[in-house]
């Protein structure tokens, strides 16, 4: 799967983690809306889209399910997100 466009929409909302939105594109083909650029403790990292159950928790929509396929999404809407800001 190849990534063909990566989209970043910084949010500042207060108090919370969420420093972004961000959508990506595979092949033209396929698209996954609403990934979240997260600010946690050991640095900004990819959440992927979820939704809530019935019992609270959360539990994602979907995922990559290759370590190879989450550090390839990671990495680009990352260094999108870093652009952004240092475009700003």
């Amino acid at each position: 799967m190849k990534i063909t466009d990566v989209r970043v929409f910084p949010v500042d909302i207060n108090g919370s983690l969420v420093r972004a939105y961000a959508t990506v594109t595979f092949d033209d083909a396929f698209v996954i809306r609403e990934m979240r650029v997260i600010e946690g403790k050991n640095g900004t990292f990819l959440s992927m889209p979820s939704r809530r159950k019935r019992n609270g928790n959360y539990q994602d929509i979907c995922f990559p399910i290759s370590a190879k396929l989450r550090d390839l999404m990671e990495n680009e809407v990352l260094e999108k997100f870093d652009e952004l800001l240092a475009s700003a």
